[in-house]
């Protein structure tokens, strides 16, 4: 799947969409960004969602923002496990937006483009249950009514591998009604205007005939089969003109010719579905769904929900994996002091899907993803962020120290230089000069040039022999002061000792898609 892109929160917090949350943007296209968002609510709510918004600068075109307004309001009322449902639309300061439930995992087109780019093909079982469920999803498109209970007559006009989502879960939903025809749509298709995929389209759509239904969208259908189960694109051209031409009127190879793999039975239930005739086709999806699910379960030739989820998890499991700990680490990043003081585990703040890959630290497991991940614990961000005062507060203390020490350790020099100079007015007990430490030396030697003391200094005391010894073994040797007393033995001054820096810390798929 593709890698989401993580939205910057490090300054001014998350971006927001009213009362969402912009986590990551998960894909762009021509007409509007989808992002996953998310929103929280009283006690620790935290709810992960699929938030469509329309691009800025079409906000002033009537008839996008009237196309995206007829996409929400139909599928607000397609209430079924097979479609991508509606939970909201709105406006603010950034545009127009839907909310939509968050489905992990990925496209049919990028699972097909997955096995074309491997050598392998999408196995037949699972390929014929993904399309099994999503005829289903689409034949409650077709079936719904106004609130007077009248027929929307809603064609999707766009079925394609694009606009079918598999997930994680092992379930199969179909999505994007924004070019949808329904009787009641406040947009109207331009004649001669054509919306949708060209190369999933049916024949009657391609040439533009208004009166396309149900049955359109069955053919389309029968095209994504054809293609799951051959392993290769049907009318697909190398431009756009010769795709029309090709869907308008070149004939459709038999399915079993070209993999004889297939079933005859399914194969006669494929090349019904593409019949070039609208009435010689299936009346609707619900008729192809059941005859497909028949002839493939007499044939042994259908999988499970159960098993779809098992070869998603296998193909796309390393992907989910990095996207759930990008997801974890921007968590993290957003409200790591929340996290601590509600007592939430780290995990309980990914999508409920997100929930389920096993972590290294003893958690919750699925078993949808078999192999174990190491994770980021939020906990451990926020405790290395707590202990950032303290290590900046024992620093300064140190630097205190240190300063008072070279003040200190100055002002000793001064008193030992000041030493020689009464030693000359006849002092007897100033004979000796004292040996200065480096770190006074240097910054000394300017004070001694053309300067006089005022007062005079105080008398070293003797030091014993004992004492001598220690003091020359404890400190490091260095030249005595600049004017020495008559008779001293002069001494050569030592280079200063720079003071050691402390070191400075450092800075801490793309897939080929045939089907895009």
């Amino acid at each position: 799947m593709a890698a989401p892109k993580l939205i910057d929160n490090h300054y001014d917090g998350p971006q927001k969409i009213d009362r969402y949350d912009l986590v990551a943007e998960i894909a762009s296209g021509g007409m509007a960004t989808v992002f996953l968002g998310r929103l929280s609510g009283v006690g620790g709510f935290r709810r992960f969602v699929a938030i469509k918004r329309l691009h800025p600068h079409l906000a002033r075109e009537q008839e996008f923002v009237e196309m995206f307004l007829d996409e929400a309001r139909l599928a607000a009322g397609i209430h079924h496990p097979n479609v991508v449902p509606i939970l909201e639309v709105g406006a603010s300061e950034r545009g127009y937006y839907l909310v939509m439930e968050y489905v992990e995992g990925d496209t049919l087109a990028r699972l097909l483009a997955r096995a074309a780019t491997s050598g392998n093909r999408l196995p037949i079982p699972i390929g014929t249950r993904i399309i099994v469920d999503m005829l289903a999803g689409l034949h409650a498109a077709h079936e719904l009514r106004d609130e007077q209970g009248n027929p929307t007559e809603l064609v999707h006009r766009d079925v394609s591998p694009q606009n079918i989502l598999v997930g994680i879960d092992g379930q199969t939903r179909i999505t994007d009604f924004g070019v949808a025809r329904a009787a009641s749509r406040l947009s109207a298709t331009r004649a001669g205007q054509l919306k949708g995929k060209i190369a999933y389209m049916a024949p009657e759509q391609a040439i533009g005939d208004p009166a396309v239904d149900r049955r359109a969208d069955v053919f389309s259908s029968g095209i994504v089969l054809w293609e799951v189960l051959a392993a290769r694109r049907l009318f697909k051209a190398e431009n756009e003109a010769a795709t029309l031409a090709r869907v308008i009127s070149e004939t459709v190879p038999h399915i079993c010719k070209v993999n004889p793999a297939i079933d005859p039975q399914v194969g006669e239930v494929v090349m019904r579905a593409l019949e070039r005739d609208p009435d010689a086709r299936y009346a609707n999806c619900q008729a192809f769904a059941d005859d497909l699910e028949r002839a493939s379960l007499a044939a042994g030739t259908i999988s499970t929900a159960r098993d779809v989820a098992a070869y998603v998890g296998g193909v796309i499991g390393q992907d989910i994996a990095q996207q759930r700990e990008a997801v974890r680490a921007w968590l993290a990043r957003s409200e790591p002091s929340q996290t601590m003081s509600e007592g939430v585990e780290p995990h309980a703040t990914v999508p409920p899907g997100l929930a389920s890959v096993p972590r290294a630290r003893g958690s919750e497991q699925s078993g949808m993803v078999a192999s174990p991940i190491a994770t980021l614990d939020d906990a451990d961000i926020v405790e290395q962020r707590s202990k950032a005062p303290l290590i900046i507060a024992g620093a300064a203390l140190v630097g205190f120290v240190v300063v008072a020490l070279l003040v200190l350790l100055m002002g000793r020099g001064s008193n030992t230089k000041a030493a020689p100079e009464a030693a000359g007015s006849g002092s007897p007990a100033q004979a000796a000069p004292v040996a200065a430490s480096p770190a006074t030396a240097a910054p000394a030697a300017p004070a001694t040039t053309g300067v006089t003391p005022t007062a005079a200094p105080r008398p070293v005391e003797p030091a014993s022999e004992a004492a001598r010894v220690s003091s020359f073994h404890s400190r490091p040797r260095s030249a005595p002061s600049a004017t020495p007393s008559p008779g001293a033995a002069s001494a050569t001054h030592a280079p200063p000792q720079k003071p050691v820096e402390a070191p400075s810390g450092g800075s801490d798929v793309d897939l080929s898609n045939p089907y895009r």
